[in-house]
């Protein structure tokens, strides 16, 4: 075998294989275009349905309309960040989070917010919730919830914060709070006394105090100075 044969036989295997390497390559890039002309493009992965999760009280109608999804919009072209925009501007909702379901759907999950008290609006209340968000109107203060009358916005925080800071047993016995600043609100409880609890400070400390002093029985507690409460029948 001369010199030229040797160097004929090791060049082949080596063309053939570049060959394979752009055969192989200009399959992939095929592949991939026909793949993201059907995803961004073609009618095959396009909207089909659109569903809403997590909603109980605000209505799933409502919802799909703010939504506003094109009818047959390719799946992936569909503006997830708009559609949450819209939806959370519904009074309820706290957050939205928009999911696609391949191949053809389009999922909506929405968390509503989580009424703690109701305040005074106007012949009315509205819900509030654990960040002092209003939303919705009713004629009437639910059962079980306190009402909170409070003077701005800094003691309704307060106020809310020692709403949801009571044991569970101790918020549905409290009908009305009225705080009047951040360290000055005043909790009514039944029958017909008060707790004068200060501010959202040293929480625990208070509902110890004042689970120690419901026994007595009294017109008024004050725990908002828990290392030196005081009681009176007046």
């Amino acid at each position: 075998m001369t010199v030229l044969d040797r160097a004929t036989r090791f060049t082949e295997p080596a063309q053939s294989r570049r060959t394979r390497r752009w055969v192989i390559a200009i399959v992939v890039l095929l592949v991939l275009g026909a793949a993201g002309y059907v995803v961004w493009f073609s009618s095959l992965l396009s909207v089909r349905e659109v569903r809403v999760l997590g909603a109980v009280h605000v209505s799933a109608e409502s919802v799909l309309q703010l939504a506003a999804v094109p009818a047959d919009q390719q799946l992936a072209r569909v503006n997830a960040a708009a559609i949450a925009s819209r939806v959370g501007t519904l009074p309820r909702v706290e957050s939205v989070e928009v999911r696609r379901g391949w191949p053809s759907t389009l999922v909506i999950v929405i968390t509503e917010r989580k009424p703690v008290a109701v305040v005074p609006d106007g012949a009315g209340f509205a819900y509030v919730d654990a960040p002092g968000i209003r939303f919705d109107n009713v004629a009437k203060a639910p059962k079980g919830m306190s009402v909170i009358r409070a003077r701005d916005q800094v003691s309704l925080a307060t106020a809310i914060a020692i709403i949801t800071g009571l044991p569970a047993d101790w918020k549905r016995q409290v009908p009305l709070v009225v705080a009047t600043s951040r360290d000055n609100v005043v909790l009514q409880w039944p029958p017909g006394s008060t707790v004068q609890w200060g501010s959202a400070e040293r929480m625990d400390m208070k509902i110890s105090v004042l689970r120690a002093l419901l026994p007595q029985r009294a017109r008024r507690y004050d725990v908002s100075a828990p290392d030196l409460p005081t009681t009176s029948t007046r």
